[in-house]
């Protein structure tokens, strides 16, 4: 009977015949083990469609507009809208396996409207499809045990740390509590903080650091992520305009959590600076640490 789809019977009356858990029939169903529609969500809002030959199956694949046959991959292509989910649910019922990304696209446009960052974004939508496909089941079947099996997993079998534990709990709340508007995930508590030591190099092993690279363009990142305290998005993206040697301060702008800030450019740093703009300058051609920068001096 599932040879094929000759009678095609939904994974849910199918887990039933071969008694076994529906959440388990569906992961097998997403690996390939068992025929299914799958839908996967691809670059430039391109949905591909995977069918396992079947007249019928194909015949519905053919009614949806703007469907493309991708004779290489072999699937049908189609332009992704708001309402394509609900369409498909309605050919394919039961047989449908979607990637849970779909059902989170409206928690990334909540994000997007709400200014999150997009390294933010990124994490929330990975770490929330991670957990649809760790449990399962859809967003509406989840339930509160669901998100501590989850979390459980996370710590005894991937080892995360505790940071990365309180951005998956951070996500799940987003789009349980925020936008699915659900209480339960607000019962998940939140493990302490770990109380770790810095450690802390020598002046000599700092020395060495700062002495290593060859190219002093590299150099002067590397002294003002030291001296000044800054991150590495944040020192490719100044520009010779950020940097303000009379009264020894740098202004990031647009860092961490969209926050500007001030912070202290040292004698040293300014120094690898100036050797490092001054033959650009002279050649018009300012390419300060990051190639977007003005043909300004760094004064």
């Amino acid at each position: 009977m599932m040879e094929g789809f000759g009678e095609i019977m939904t994974l849910e009356e199918t887990a039933k015949y071969l008694k076994m858990g529906k959440s388990t029939l569906y992961k097998m169903a997403r690996e390939g083990k068992i025929p299914a529609v799958k839908v996967e969500l691809r670059r430039n809002n391109k949905v591909i469609i995977r069918v396992p030959y079947n007249q019928e199956l194909i015949r519905k694949v053919k009614t949806i507009s703007g469907r493309r046959w991708n004779p290489k991959g072999k699937y049908w292509e189609v332009p992704y809208d708001e309402n394509l989910v609900s369409k498909l649910q309605a050919l394919f019922g039961e047989n449908l396996v979607i990637d849970p990304y779909f059902h989170l696209m409206p928690s990334q446009k909540e994000l997007s409207i709400r200014k999150y960052s997009r390294r933010t974004i990124k994490s929330y939508m990975r770490y929330n499809r991670d957990f649809l496909l760790f449990a399962g089941k859809r967003p509406e079947e989840i339930e509160n045990e669901d998100i501590k099996k989850y979390l459980y997993y996370m710590v005894e079998k991937k080892n995360v740390a505790t940071s990365t534990l309180n951005i998956i709990i951070n996500a799940l709340k987003f789009y349980y509590g925020e936008v699915l508007g659900k209480n339960f995930i607000y019962n998940v508590k939140r493990p302490k903080k770990d109380k770790k030591l810095p450690i802390v190099l020598s002046r000599g092993e700092i020395r060495k650091i700062l002495n290593a690279p060859s190219n002093i363009k590299h150099k002067a990142m590397l002294m003002l992520i030291y001296s000044a305290g800054l991150r590495v998005g944040e020192v490719v993206k100044l520009k010779p305009e950020d940097i303000d040697s009379e009264r020894g301060l740098i202004h990031i702008k647009g860092s961490k959590g969209r926050k500007d800030r001030y912070t202290i450019l040292s004698q040293s740093a300014l120094k690898i600076l100036r050797e490092c703009t001054a033959p650009l300058i002279s050649s018009h051609q300012l390419q300060f640490l990051s190639p977007v920068f003005h043909r300004t001096e760094v004064s």
